[in-house]
């Protein structure tokens, strides 16, 4: 495989990423991949939490001769811009130059690009097929169909739940932390902080220790009509969730097929984590460092497989 370096501009701002390309002559069908929430790189990389995901995908793609493109979101990595001040719109309008960029390129095959994104990539994916022409499909991984503000409250209830659960003396600091600092009132403080503030970026002392917060992202999402998102589009999809995904409900992938505008084929992955990794333990966030010992999931890389191969078939001149 090639790896290119590329500049893709949308509006004022220069975002960084990278093109994988089979080593064979082109034109080659490509896949945009999109992160999912966070300060998160090129290769779905975050401080503390290195998944290189979209890296891995890319370079299981290329041995098929599918190329892709991945990049730093804005105020990541060697992108320019500022990440806290962004907002989910302004992430869209990245993705949707993104792809743009995609269609100019001489060595991608015209009517077969392909948008992938997980966890909030998936939402931004299937905006991107709702505005930009010629998208030939969407792939949705660790997707999800709640409000914001509902998914927050759900994971705030599953970290006290598992903090609460432990046994021990070990696990006595954790509790008095939790009885002290509820995080589900804290995350419903928070919430309403966002809500009254104007400003793009705020200070909030959360249950671990104060974080710079994306407002303008999180007010955003937090009027976003996902479902409505989701019936408006037409393209192809294929829709991964994981059973022991903890972040987004794994049966949103059945929400989302039921009320999607289009085809939409959906698996729930056993025993996957909201990491794409396996999780073979009670779910849990403070399983995720020990999973990082792990690739993705071989069943992720097979459906992708298997769906694309029956989609650029269909493609084919008959």
């Amino acid at each position: 495989m090639i790896e290119r370096e590329v500049t893709i501009l949308s509006g004022d701002i220069k975002l960084k990423g990278i093109c994988c390309l089979p080593d064979d002559k082109g034109p080659f069908p490509v896949i945009l991949y999109i992160s999912g929430s966070g300060p998160i790189d090129r290769n779905e990389n975050i401080p503390g939490l290195r998944l290189n995901n979209s890296k891995i995908i890319a370079h299981h793609l290329a041995q098929k001769r599918i190329a892709s493109l991945r990049y730093d979101k804005r105020g990541v990595g060697d992108s320019e811009g500022d990440f806290y001040s962004a907002s989910h719109n302004d992430l869209v309008d990245d993705a949707v130059a993104s792809i743009q960029f995609l269609q100019q390129q001489t060595y991608i095959e015209t009517g077969k690009v392909y948008v992938a994104g997980h966890s909030e990539g998936s939402i931004i994916a299937t905006q991107v097929a709702n505005r930009q022409q010629d998208i030939a499909g969407i792939i949705l991984v660790a997707p999800f169909c709640d409000n914001m503000e509902t998914i927050l409250v759900k994971q705030a209830q599953h970290l006290k739940s598992k903090v609460m659960g432990q046994k021990g003396l070990k696990a006595l600091a954790g509790k008095l932390m939790t009885f002290l600092f509820d995080p589900i009132k804290a995350q419903k403080k928070l919430i309403n902080k966002i809500k009254e503030s104007n400003k793009p970026f705020i200070r909030f002392l959360a249950y671990s220790g104060l974080k710079k917060v994306p407002a303008n992202w999180f007010r955003e999402l937090f009027v976003l009509d996902v479902e409505q998102i989701y019936r408006q589009c037409d393209v192809p999809a294929l829709l991964i969730g994981g059973s022991k995904d903890i972040q987004c409900d794994p049966y949103d992938v059945m929400k989302i097929k039921n009320i999607y505008g289009g085809i939409a084929e959906a698996h729930i992955v056993e025993k996957m984590s909201h990491l794409l990794r396996k999780e073979e333990e009670d779910p849990s966030v403070f399983n995720y460092h020990a999973q990082l010992k792990q690739t993705i999931m071989p069943e992720v890389l097979e459906l992708i497989d298997a769906w694309l191969q029956r989609e650029l078939q269909d493609k084919k001149p008959r």
